[in-house]
């Protein structure tokens, strides 16, 4: 699986060799070398090659574009098959996380992973006229956080303490 290196630890100004690109991203020399065999653009005229760091950042911000795929309302990402996936049985369960938003899961219908997607809520209408969603009852917690978490007051506890009543 390729690993997702962060094209914000290359300066723009700055001019790399192999080693040193590979130093700042975390990675090995080899994947670097790799990098420019695949298209990123080096001075290969003399030794050690040299590579401009805002070339480099956005061969690897191209990269990172290139991976990145819409989906559709009713698609979902599944991690194991690594593909745009619909819901199998076109049924999917909706738990609301915040005021706004939500998470769908649903199974995916090649490797019977669950697959799930942060949806708004607005969106809600369009995706259950595709696909059928169930509307789960969410945390109270996680919902409303504004509901107290004790009802107990001090007065209360003072009655009940072990301590104030053997006085």
């Amino acid at each position: 699986m390729a690993k997702k290196f962060s094209h914000n630890r290359i300066k723009t100004h700055r001019i790399y060799t192999p080693f040193e690109a590979a130093e700042a991203l975390g990675c090995h020399r080899q994947t670097v070398l790799r990098w420019i065999a695949l298209g990123l653009e080096a001075d290969q005229a003399q030794k050690p090659w040299l590579i401009e760091g805002q070339k480099l950042k956005a061969y690897l911000g191209a990269r990172i574009s290139e991976r990145k795929q819409k989906l559709a309302l009713d698609h979902f990402y599944c991690f194991g098959c690594k593909e745009s996936q619909s819901a199998a049985g076109k049924m999917a369960d909706y738990v609301h996380q915040s005021p706004t938003n939500g998470r769908l899961s649903a199974l995916c219908p090649n490797c019977a992973a669950i697959m799930n997607k942060i949806v708004r809520r607005d969106d809600l209408e369009r995706i259950r006229a595709k696909i059928e969603v169930t509307i789960q009852q969410a945390d109270p917690r996680l919902v409303s956080p504004t509901v107290p978490l004790s009802k107990v007051t001090f007065a209360q506890e003072i009655k009940t303490h072990v301590k104030a009543q053997s006085k």
